[in-house]
């Protein structure tokens, strides 16, 4: 039977090979689409690299997602004074480049938005709240709130409108969606907060760890 302190030891050890994971996984999809921008545009060589690239894409975020959650739990059991879980979540991987029908699952999962932590918990660890490593947990938290938000609201109608240009002829044109005057800024925000999900998810797994590695230090 492990003791507490070995336990948690065994925890933050299995949430530092997630993120070394998720790392090295999203080095591999960033190493391919930096390849895919660079060849040419023969159909058979593009279509090649891009099947790679997906497959490398959505194996980072399965990577993502896995630590994102880890990250979570292990927040919450350490503000809740529990045990660590015996198991963290770990990535769902099939084969080395994964096959179509893995890759759109991945693609349309959509749970790297069901699995957004709160801010809060890592308030209640018993350290300072303006240290550093509690700082960036709730600011972790908060950024990855924000992509939320902009997921939610991202092509809703307070943002864009409906055209239908009128031609010299006095024909209107096909219907057409434009940005709504004065929201390009908002817009422009929102699209980036929405994008940056993937990498918000590995700094606040990265920033769970430089907490719960200070906390059990100050409390062992």
């Amino acid at each position: 039977m492990q003791t507490l302190e070995e336990q948690w030891e065994r925890s933050l050890g299995q949430l530092q090979k997630l993120g070394q994971l998720s790392t090295a996984a999203h080095g591999r999809a960033t190493a391919a689409r930096e390849m895919l921008a660079s060849i040419g545009a023969n159909p058979e060589d593009h279509s090649g690299y891009l099947a790679a690239y997906s497959a490398l894409q959505a194996r980072s975020q399965a990577c993502d997602m896995a630590y994102l959650r880890a990250s979570t739990r292990l927040v919450h059991r350490a503000a809740s004074g529990g045990r660590p879980p015996a198991r963290l979540p770990r990535p769902w991987l099939v084969g080395p480049a994964g096959p179509s029908w893995w890759v759109e699952a991945i693609r349309r999962s959509g749970a790297v938005w069901r699995s957004i932590p709160e801010a809060g918990p890592e308030l209640a660890l018993g350290m300072p709240l303006d240290h550093p490593a509690v700082a960036a947990v709730t600011a972790g938290a908060e950024q990855l709130s924000a992509s939320g938000r902009a997921k939610d609201v991202r092509g809703s109608s307070a943002l864009y409108e409906i055209t239908r240009p009128v031609g010299p002829d006095g024909r209107r044109a096909p219907a057409g969606v434009r940005i709504r005057p004065g929201k390009e800024e908002e817009t422009r925000r929102l699209h980036t907060d929405r994008h940056k999900v993937w990498e918000r998810a590995r700094a606040y797994g990265d920033a769970t760890q430089a907490l719960l590695a200070e906390w059990r230090h100050t409390n062992t």
